[in-house]
């Protein structure tokens, strides 16, 4: 078993251990064969002088082996994204034509339902303004020294509408701001490829 041979059934027997312990401890099993390299053995020879890559792993596994832990045993099998090949352009392509859809689907509905929705919240908002009805009343009466009776129970029933559309002007402006961000987080989400979303 040569240097390259050895160290890759270093790495497959000890892939249950943690990523950085395993790391360190080929590292240290690659400096072996650089010092013996140096003394002028062969690669052959500091492997034997090393021992079974398995036994090796069963020692700094401990408790942590299993025949069954894949990598573990002597016939295993690479995982699915282990024998995978490198990605291609298939990803970034998927993206571009998603952005173009996003941007079509939010250029033809998106801005222009939320326009809508958000103008529908500004009446319902300035409508509020009824509030003020009875300040106008006051500051007609200061001006024009006279003051009806139906003046004063508009300016009422106007105060009292207004108080209504400010309760509801703050109940619609919660339900649109989620409505958005949920719209705006659904675009996100597409745009990383989440198809759930």
């Amino acid at each position: 078993m040569n240097r390259q041979q050895f160290m890759k059934a270093m790495e497959i027997h000890l892939r249950p251990m943690d990523p950085l312990e395993r790391a360190e401890l080929l590292a240290d099993y690659d400096q072996h064969f650089e010092l013996g390299l140096r003394e002028g053995r062969l690669e052959e020879e500091i492997a034997r002088e090393l021992g079974q890559p398995e036994e090796i792993a069963k020692e700094a596994l401990g408790d942590r082996y299993d025949i069954h832990t894949p990598g573990s045993d002597a016939f295993y099998a690479p995982t699915y994204r282990e024998m995978r090949s490198p990605r291609n352009n298939t990803r970034a392509t998927r993206k571009f034509f998603t952005a173009i859809g996003l941007l079509f689907l939010n250029l033809i509905l998106g801005i222009p339902l939320g326009l809508m929705m958000w103008s529908v919240w500004l009446v319902i908002a300035s409508l509020s303004l009824l509030v003020l009805a009875p300040v106008a009343a006051v500051v007609d009466f200061v001006f024009l020294s006279q003051l009806d009776k139906a003046e004063i129970f508009v300016a009422i029933g106007a105060f009292g509408v207004g108080i209504l559309f400010a309760i509801a002007s703050k109940y619609v402006f919660k339900a649109f701001k989620n409505i958005t961000l949920q719209y705006i987080r659904w675009n996100k989400n597409k745009m990383k490829g989440d198809v759930s979303a």
